[in-house]
C-alpha cells in the first residue's frame, strides 16, 4: 500500500528513535516516526511526510493506552510541549532512555558494545529508600511570549504540536515562587501595556541592529517587544529574572517600571535583566544588556566529590538546570576516569588534565585535585572569565589556564603543551566539532571522558574514534526527567598501535 502526506493510519507504537519520537511500523513494513506518544499506545497518526521506506508523522489520537501508562499529573499536559513523557512512569522512563543510549551507539556508530560497558541510567535520590527525584528539578526556565488569535499576549512554554505559546500556571518541574513571579510578570506586562514582539516572519523581527529604523508595519505597534522571560533560582537563595525583547528605547522606561515593580513585590525577586535581541533565532540569549537593577550575580555550589565548589555565574552564562543532577554528573565523570589510571588509589592521577568546551569549569574544577594542571578550552570569552574566577577561588595547588578558542586552536594547544594524561569534552548538542575529532586521532591522548547530550552526535563521534580508541564505560544520567532527553558519560582508553 503506497501512502502520502496528509494519510491517517492506525498504528502500534513499540519504541523511540535517538531524537525521542515514537517508532511504529505499518503491516507493510513501513517505519513511522511520531512526534508524541508512549510506546504500547496504538495511535491514529496522521503523516507529514513519507519516504520509500520510512515516514514522519503527528498524534492525531491515542486509540488506546499503553500497558504501563498513567495518567498526566500535570493540567498543561495535553498542550504544552515541557514534559511529553510525563504519562510514562519514572522507572519506565529510566528504561526507555538507556535504550535510546544503546540504540544510537549501536545503530547510529555500529558500535559493539561489550558485556557490562553500557551502564543502567542514573538518577539523583531524594531519601533514604532511594525514591527518584523526578519533579520540581529545574533551577532555570525559559519561557516564550506570542500573541494569541484575539491579539492577546501569551507568556509560557511552547506547545506540543507547534512554536504557539501554552500559558502554563502550574509547572511540575518548577518551584511555587517561580511559578508566582511568572504570573506577576504576566500581569505587569499588560498593566504597562507590553506586548509580545512580531513573529518571525514579519520584517520587523528580521531586522538587524543597523536596521532598527526601519518602518514598522501599521499591524505592527512599538511596545511589540516581548520576546522571552527567563527566570533562574540558584541553590544559594535569590531569584533572578531577565526580560529579552526586540530593541525599542521608545519603551524603555516602562520595562524599567516593570523590573522595579518586580523586585518590588512579595515573589522574593533580587535582581532583573533588560537584554535585547535582534535575530529572529527563537533562542532565548539576549544579545546585549541594557541595564540591570539588584543583585544580578548567580552563584551555584556543587557537592563535587565530597567538597563543595562555587561557580559564579552570570546571567547569559550556560550551566546545567538541574543542580542535584549536575552534581550526578561531575561525580560521574570523575568515577569513570579512575579506572584508566593505574595510580587512582592516590590523590594524583597525573601532570595534565584538559577540558575542551569547558565553559564556566564544571569538569575542569571537579577533576583538578587529581591533577598538578588543568587547562580548559572554550569558545565563549565571557565563560573564559568565570572559570578564571572560580578556579582561583577554589584555591588548592593545581595550576589552572584557560584560554578562549574554538576546535581550530586545539591542534596549536597540543604543539605547545604536549599531550595530557586525561581530556575530557562536554560538548553542545550538535556534537564535537571535526576538526576537534581530527586532533584528537592525530595526537590520541591516552585518555578521554565525554559528555555529551545528544545520543545521536555521541554515536557518531565515538565512531570517528573507535580506530584509535576502545570504549571503557558508556552511562547515562538522567537531568532531564519528563522529556527523551539524556546525558552520558563515556570513558575511553587509546588502544595499542
Amino acid at each position: 500500500m503506497e501512502y502520502s502526506k496528509g494519510d491517517a493510519l492506525e498504528l502500534t507504537l513499540h519504541g523511540f528513535s535517538p531524537d525521542g519520537r515514537t517508532v511504529g511500523r505499518t503491516d507493510e513494513g513501513l517505519t513511522v516516526f511520531v512526534q508524541g506518544g508512549v510506546p504500547g499506545q496504538r495511535v491514529l497518526v496522521r503523516l507529514t511526510g513519507v519516504k520509500k521506506r520510512l515516514a514522519e508523522g503527528e498524534l492525531a489520537e491515542v486509540l488506546a493506552a499503553a500497558p504501563e501508562e498513567r495518567p498526566a499529573p500535570c493540567p498543561h499536559a495535553a498542550r504544552c510541549g515541557g514534559c511529553p513523557w510525563q504519562s510514562l512512569p519514572y522507572s519506565g522512563q529510566l528504561h526507555w532512555k538507556g535504550r535510546i543510549v544503546e540504540d544510537a551507539l549501536r545503530r547510529i556508530g555500529r558500535l559493539e558494545l561489550p558485556e557490562g560497558v553500557l551502564r543502567p541510567v542514573l538518577c539523583p535520590a531524594t531519601d533514604t529508600d532511594g525514591n527518584a527525584h523526578e519533579w520540581g528539578t529545574r533551577s532555570k526556565m525559559e519561557f516564550a511570549f506570542d500573541t494569541d488569535r484575539e491579539g492577546r499576549t501569551r507568556l509560557g512554554l511552547r506547545s506540543r504540536a507547534s512554536r504557539s505559546v501554552v500559558e502554563v500556571e502550574h509547572c511540575l518541574l518548577q518551584t511555587p515562587r517561580t511559578m508566582a513571579v511568572l504570573a506577576a510578570l504576566r500581569k505587569l506586562c499588560a498593566e504597562l501595556d507590553l506586548h509580545a514582539a512580531p513573529a518571525a516572519e514579519h520584517p520587523r523581527a528580521r531586522q538587524s541592529s543597523r536596521g532598527q529604523n526601519q518602518r514598522f508595519s501599521r499591524s505592527v505597534h512599538q511596545n511589540d517587544i516581548l520576546r522571552f522571560a527567563v527566570i533562574r533560582e540558584p541553590r544559594r537563595g535569590g531569584c533572578l529574572v531577565e526580560l529579552i525583547t526586540l530593541p525599542s528605547p521608545q519603551e524603555a522606561r516602562r520595562v524599567r517600571q516593570l523590573g522595579e515593580a518586580l523586585m518590588a513585590g512579595p515573589w522574593g525577586v533580587t535582581g532583573f535583566v533588560h537584554s535585547v535581541r535582534t535575530s529572529p533565532a527563537p533562542v532565548a540569549y539576549g544579545e546585549s544588556t541594557v541595564f540591570t537593577l539588584g543583585d544580578c550575580s548567580l552563584t551555584e555550589t556543587l557537592s563535587l566529590q565530597g567538597r563543595d565548589v562555587e561557580f559564579r555565574l552570570d546571567h547569559n552564562s550556560f550551566f546545567q538546570v538541574n543542580t542535584r543532577a549536575a552534581e550526578l554528573l561531575y561525580d560521574t565523570a570523575v568515577d569513570l576516569a579512575r579506572p584508566l589510571f593505574p595510580n587512582a588509589d592516590g590523590e594524583r592521577w597525573g601532570a595534565q588534565c584538559w577540558d575542551i568546551y569547558c565553559g564556566v569549569g564544571g569538569l575542569a574544577l571537579t577533576l583538578a585535585p587529581h591533577f598538578d594542571a588543568v587547562f580548559g578550552l572554550e569558545a565563549v570569552a565571557p565563560a573564559i572569565a568565570l572559570a578564571k574566577a572560580n578556579a582561583k577561588a577554589l584555591g588548592g595547588d593545581t595550576r589552572f589556564t584557560f584560554e578562549a578558542g574554538d576546535a581550530a586552536a586545539l591542534e596549536s594547544c597540543f604543539k605547545r603543551f604536549g599531550c595530557p594524561d586525561l581530556l575530557v569534552t562536554d560538548p553542545p548538542r550538535a556534537g564535537m566539532d571535526e576538526r576537534t575529532v581530527q586532533a584528537l586521532l592525530r595526537h590520541r591522548p591516552p585518555r578521554l571522558v565525554l559528555v555529551s547530550c545528544n545520543p545521536a552526535t555521541l554515536a557518531r563521534d565515538l565512531a570517528l574514534l573507535a580506530p584509535a580508541y576502545e570504549i571503557n564505560a558508556v552511562q547515562p544520567v538522567d537531568l532531564f526527567p519528563q522529556t527523551p532527553h539524556i546525558e552520558t558519560v563515556v570513558s575511553l582508553r587509546r588502544k595499542e598501535r
